[in-house]
C-alpha cells in the first residue's frame, strides 16, 4: 500500500460520521516507531499525508519516529488539570498527547489525554461516540486492558484520559526482536496472545454497575492495538469501535468497522457479530505472530475481504519450520470460519495456549517477557532515563523545617524568652562558677521517697503488741 494511496469508495463510507474506519492510508515515510502509546483515530474528513505533522508515524500506532523522542521542550501546554507533555498522535477526529497530572509535595502521574478538535466538539454524533469509549472502557477493569481515568470538558473541548502504556505494539516488538535477536520465542509470543485473550475475555464478559451484561464486542482486534509494556505486562487498548448494549450511537446496518485484514468473515459479510469475531480477529494476529507473514492482507480491500471469507489458511508449521504442530490446532480453531467450530469465549482459547506452555515447559512468564523487552530495547530505554519528566521534586511553596539550635556543652538549657521589637532583650544572667572537672551538665537534687505506710498486716501485729503491753502494766 503506497504512502499516496487515496481512500477507497468502501473505505471512505462513514468518515464524516464514524470516529475511526477501517486501515486508512498512513502517513507519508514509514520510519521505525518508538514507545508510546499507540492508538487509533482514523484519517478523518479532508485527511491527506501533507497534513500530517509527524512524518514516520504510522496512522494506527500513532508512534513518534526516534528523531522525536525526548519530553522536554520549550513549551508545555497547559489542558485543565493536566500539562500535555508531547503529541503522540494527530488526525482529522482528534489528537492524543502523552501528559502529566501534577499534585501537592511533588505528585505527579504520566497518562494519555485523548481529546476531540475544537470544531468536533459541536456535533453531537462525534459527541456520542467519543463517550461510548470512554464509558464502555471505565467499566472494564482487568490488568490487561488499558484503563480509562477521566471523563470530561476544558473549553468546551472534550477528551479522555487514560493510562499511559510505557512500551509498544506487539507487531513492532516482533520486527524489533528480528532485527536483534532473530526472532521472538516462541513461548513469549504465546505468552502475548494468552495475556490478550484474558483481556477480551473480561471485556466479553463485562457487566454495568447494575448487573447487567455489556454484550461487548471489541471489533478491531490487531496487532495495533495489542501492547506489550516493557515491565510484562500485556494489554488490550482502543475501545472506540466497539460493540456494546446501551450505547448512544448506533452502527448503520451492514456498516463495517475494524481493520478489514483482522475482520472475522461475519464481520467482512456485515452480519450480526457475538464475541467468537474478537476471537477470530484475535487467531489472525496470533497466526501472522508465528508466522511473521500477512494472513489475509491484499492488493486492495475488497480483495482482502474476499481472502477473510474464503482463502485457503495454511498451517503454521508448515510456513515456519520449527513451530511445534501442538500450536496448529489452536491457531485453525481460532480461525474456523464457522463460528460454532471456535473457541466459545476467548477464555477457552487463552486455556488452550496454556496447556500448550505448560506441556512444553518453556519460560513463558511475565517476567522472562519482561526481561526479553529490556534486552531488545536497552538502547532506547537508557535513553529515555536522561529525559525523565516525572522528577520528584517538594513543592517549593512549602514552608522549610528549621533545624533547632545546638546545645552547647558550655551551658545548660535556658528556656525561650519573646523578644518585641518594641523592648530590649533582658539582660544574660552569668552562670555560676563550678569546680574544676565538674560535670557541664547540672544534676538534680536528691529527693528522699516518703515512708511507706505500714500493711494491714503489720497494723494489727502492733496493735497486738501495745495491748499487751499495756495489759500487763495493769496486772
Amino acid at each position: 500500500m503506497g504512502p499516496n494511496r487515496r481512500p477507497s469508495t468502501t473505505e471512505s463510507r462513514g468518515l464524516e460520521k464514524s470516529f475511526r474506519e477501517s486501515s486508512g492510508p498512513p502517513c507519508s515515510g514509514e520510519g521505525p516507531p518508538v514507545h508510546g502509546h499507540p492508538v487509533d483515530l482514523g484519517p478523518g474528513p479532508g485527511w491527506s499525508p501533507a497534513a500530517c505533522p509527524q512524518r514516520g508515524k504510522s496512522r494506527e500506532t500513532g508512534f513518534l519516529p526516534r528523531a522525536s523522542r525526548g519530553y522536554r521542550s520549550g513549551y508545555v501546554e497547559t489542558f485543565g488539570r493536566y500539562e500535555l507533555l508531547k503529541k503522540l498522535a494527530a488526525g482529522g477526529m482528534g489528537q492524543v498527547y502523552l501528559a502529566r497530572q501534577k499534585g501537592p509535595v511533588g505528585f505527579q502521574k504520566l497518562l494519555v489525554v485523548k481529546r476531540l478538535l475544537p470544531h468536533l466538539s459541536e456535533d453531537d454524533e462525534f459527541i456520542q461516540m467519543f463517550l461510548d469509549e470512554a464509558r464502555i472502557a471505565a467499566l472494564l477493569n482487568h490488568p490487561n486492558i488499558a484503563q480509562i481515568y477521566d471523563l470530561g470538558e476544558v473549553d468546551s473541548i472534550y477528551y479522555i484520559a487514560m493510562e499511559y502504556v510505557h512500551g509498544e505494539a506487539i507487531s513492532e516488538v516482533n520486527k524489533r526482536a528480528i532485527q536483534r535477536r532473530g526472532s521472538m520465542p516462541v513461548a513469549l509470543k504465546c505468552r502475548v496472545i494468552s495475556d490478550a485473550a484474558a483481556g477480551l475475555d473480561a471485556a466479553h464478559h463485562a457487566r454495568s454497575p447494575s448487573g447487567r451484561k455489556l454484550a461487548l464486542i471489541h471489533r478491531d482486534v490487531s496487532p495495533q492495538n495489542v501492547l506489550v509494556g516493557f515491565n510484562g505486562n500485556v494489554k488490550i487498548i482502543d475501545f472506540g469501535v466497539a460493540k456494546a448494549a446501551g450505547k448512544l450511537s448506533q452502527t448503520t446496518a451492514g456498516q463495517i468497522k475494524g481493520k478489514h485484514a483482522y475482520m472475522s468473515p461475519e464481520q467482512a459479510k456485515g452480519e450480526p457479530l457475538d464475541h467468537r469475531s474478537d476471537v477470530f480477529g484475535l487467531g489472525t494476529v496470533f497466526y501472522e505472530l508465528l508466522t511473521n507473514t500477512r494472513l489475509f492482507k491484499r492488493e486492495s480491500e475488497m480483495a482482502t475481504l474476499k481472502a477473510v471469507v474464503g482463502a485457503k489458511i495454511t498451517p503454521p508449521s508448515e510456513v515456519v519450520p520449527g513451530i511445534p504442530k501442538a500450536l496448529d490446532a489452536v491457531v485453525l480453531k481460532a480461525l474456523a470460519r464457522n463460528r460454532d467450530e471456535r473457541f466459545a469465549t476467548a477464555g477457552d482459547m487463552q486455556l488452550a495456549i496454556e496447556d500448550f506452555l505448560f506441556k512444553q515447559q518453556q519460560p513463558s512468564t511475565t517476567a522472562h517477557l519482561a526481561a526479553f523487552m529490556r534486552e531488545i530495547y536497552a538502547e532506547e530505554l537508557e535513553e529515555e532515563f536522561s529525559t525523565e519528566p516525572t522528577i520528584i521534586a517538594y513543592d517549593p511553596r512549602l514552608p522549610a523545617r528549621k533545624p533547632p539550635p545546638p546545645i552547647s556543652d558550655e551551658s545548660a538549657p535556658t528556656a525561650l524568652v519573646p523578644v518585641h521589637k518594641d523592648k530590649a532583650p533582658p539582660p544574660e544572667v552569668p552562670a555560676a562558677p563550678r569546680s574544676p572537672g565538674a560535670s557541664p551538665i547540672p544534676r538534680a537534687p536528691k529527693v528522699t521517697p516518703p515512708p511507706k505506710a505500714p500493711s494491714d498486716a503489720a497494723a494489727k501485729d502492733a496493735a497486738a503488741r501495745k495491748l499487751s503491753r499495756s495489759g500487763k502494766g495493769d496486772k
